[in-house]
């Protein structure tokens, strides 16, 4: 018989009143949580800040995660025929055209990439130490820890540690799709994640089989001990940190929004793999292209993600 996993209890530092919290549910973009004291609450998945793993014994979490479901269970109701409507519409751009997307760039970022909202909210300042040098802390901190020389001298379990705390270092990638579940790889895999990611970044020829290597080995467990598939943001993320001139980061909603402001197909239903992932970079590289063309050259792929996520996240300007 298999053992019951230990479950993942929460916290949100802007709210510790509302004590820990289980997690209910997690699709369509939200977050359901049930607190101790705060009840249960919905959050807009990536809007969230601040929610933090709980060490407990094991005992521990079973014992609250057992309560909390109990007083809040997630219940079996039918998706809404409005709901499912909604679903089943087809994405369409939040843009007319990818000239109205850079004057909304210009609009709520002066200065574009170089002016000191985008370098704040977006890049962190270059001098800028640990976290609070953002983006650019983090690039530097994976160039770092995952050269070839860094590689070669570290153990797996050290070179593990290294990806999970980039994995962690930003908001790129949300808690429950990174670090947290990152932390469930099994050691007995934590070898063959290592070899994979160092052929992903220096490993010689074509990328795409290194890619689907890589993916393949991020051997992750939900809290009943089912095998979880590999997201597009845990999948992309190390190497763009490491090579941002090369490589992208995927959140594949607004990646597919983009590709329909420049008349490209990209799809966000797609599993993770080397083919899809072309088309996502791609994109990236043909928003960099026209950027580059309107006047804002970026310094590299990543502050195309960041164009790219914020100009779909945030409301157009009028």
């Amino acid at each position: 018989m298999r053992a019951t996993a230990t479950p993942t209890l929460f916290t949100l530092e802007s709210q510790p009143s509302w004590g820990r919290a289980t997690l209910l549910d997690d699709k369509d973009g939200k977050l359901v949580l049930a607190f101790e004291h705060g009840g249960r609450k919905v959050f807009i998945k990536s809007q969230v800040k601040g929610l933090q793993a709980v060490e407990l014994s094991a005992d521990e979490a079973r014992t609250v995660d057992t309560r909390l479901r109990g007083k809040h269970p997630q219940g079996g109701a039918k998706k809404s025929a409005k709901a499912k409507a909604k679903a089943a519409r087809p994405l369409t751009a939040v843009f007319p055209s990818f000239e109205a997307q850079v004057r909304w760039f210009e609009t709520f970022f002066p200065g574009g990439f170089t002016g000191e909202k985008f370098v704040s909210e977006e890049r962190g300042a270059p001098e800028a130490k640990g976290k609070k040098g953002y983006k650019t802390a983090a690039i530097k901190l994976a160039q770092e820890t995952l050269s070839p020389e860094r590689l070669a001298s570290a153990t797996p379990e050290e070179t593990f540690e290294a990806a999970k705390k980039l994995m962690g270092f930003t908001n790129l990638v949300f808690p429950l799709e990174g670090p947290i579940p990152f932390t469930s790889m099994k050691e007995e895999d934590r070898a063959a994640f290592v070899t994979a990611l160092g052929g992903l970044l220096h490993g010689e020829g074509a990328h795409g089989p290194r890619f689907e290597k890589f993916a393949s080995s991020v051997r992750i467990w939900d809290a009943e001990g089912q095998g979880r598939k590999v997201t597009w943001p845990l999948a992309t993320l190390l190497q763009a940190l490491y090579a941002p001139a090369q490589h992208t980061f995927v959140k594949p909603t607004v990646f597919e929004q983009q590709a329909l402001v420049l008349n490209l197909t990209a799809d966000k239903h797609a599993p993770v793999a080397s083919t899809t992932y072309e088309r996502f970079l791609d994109v990236a590289r043909k928003t960099s292209e026209r950027l580059t063309a309107a006047g804002h050259p970026p310094r590299d792929l990543m502050d195309v993600y960041s164009f790219i996520w914020r100009s779909h996240k945030e409301q157009p300007a009028a």
